[in-house]
Parts: structure tokens; sequence; C-alpha cells
């Protein structure tokens, strides 16, 4: 498991830690309902924003090799836009587990599937990762899509498994083995096979 926080590049974003001016651009789309509409906790405010990137700028300095919270940057705006976030869920078993949330007013340009497809080059490539699964708000179409996209497959409903603000929201569980990745059907994954 790598020491330092990683950073990961594809052609388009780099995936690194957070750094304190990444709280500019996600005050800017993170207090949007469309960003924390399907993540559990509170509706994110311009303060909860704030406490939440210091949060991950301190974690970034100490990480803890087994949870990796990227921030996903564009090269060429040189912003923030989202975040993707990859776990080791068992090192023996060499489960991980894969999520995701972007600024709304980028969708429909590939960036959500670029990024994960980084993500999970790290932790099949490097980490070494056997099982990698994602679990979407039945009613996250946009995050089905993406998952769907980079080859992963509904292995199930979860009913009830997360309390958002109050309402008991079911979960799709999606899940991809390391001899499915990368799909043959996604162009430049820029993976790198292993025996």
């Amino acid at each position: 498991m790598p020491d330092a926080f990683p950073t990961l590049k594809s052609e388009r974003l780099v995936l690194r830690a957070f750094v304190p001016d990444d709280e500019v651009a996600f005050q800017q789309f993170a207090v949007k309902e469309d960003f924390w509409k399907f993540l559990p906790g509170p509706a994110l405010d311009s303060g909860l924003v704030k406490r939440f990137i210091a949060a991950r700028v301190i974690e970034a300095e100490t990480p803890t090799g087994h949870d990796w919270l990227f921030c996903v940057a564009e090269r060429q705006m040189e912003r923030a836009i989202g975040m993707v976030r990859l776990s080791v869920a068992s090192a023996e078993h060499r489960q991980g587990n894969i999520g995701f949330s972007f600024d709304g007013t980028i969708r429909g340009k590939g960036y959500a599937s670029e990024a994960v497809q980084a993500a999970l080059r790290f932790g099949f490539a490097e980490l070494g990762l056997h099982r990698i699964t994602a679990l979407a708000d039945v009613e996250n179409i946009r995050s089905h899509a993406v998952l769907k996209k980079l080859g992963f497959r509904l292995e199930g409903r979860l009913q009830q498994n997360f309390n958002v603000r109050g309402e008991w929201r079911d979960c799709d569980l999606f899940a991809l083995l390391r001899s499915e990745w990368p799909p043959h059907d996604h162009h430049g994954s820029g993976g790198t096979a292993l025996a």
C-alpha cells in the first residue's frame, strides 16, 4: 500500500489529495442539491463545505493506506470538479469499494467515467485488488450509467441501506472483477494488464 497520498492522471484529469484552494471550487458546486442529493449526511452548505475540505486536507497529510478520497481536478481549467473515493474493504480478500460525486454543470462530458477509470486502474494495477464494488441509490441513474459504462455489473438491491436525511433509501450493488477490467468496449482506458 502506498505511504504517501498518490496522484493519478488521465487524459484530462488529475486525481490528487485535497488542498485548501479546492474550497473555492467546491463552494460553487457542492452546496447544490445535484451534488449531495444521494450522499448520506446533511445537505451541504457553505460552512459544511469549508469544514469538509479542511478535514480532507488534514487526512491527506497522513494517509491510512486503505482509504483515499481523491479531489478530481480538470487539467485545463485547473480547478476541482468532484471527488472519487477508493477504499480497501478487505486486504485479505483483496476487496475494494468506490464512490464518486461531481459538479452537476459538467455532466455529459465523460469526466466521471474518466476519473473512476483512473481510480480503478489504481485499485487493480497498483493495489492488486481482485474485486471493486460500488453502491448507487436506485434513483441515481447517472451513477448507474457511469458504472455500467465501465463494465460494472448489477449484483443486487440492498433494501433501506442508507438513511439519507431521515429517509431510508434502497441502493443497487454493482461489482467489477479484475478479470473483467478494463472493459473491452471502453476506449482510452489506459489500463495496464496484469499477468
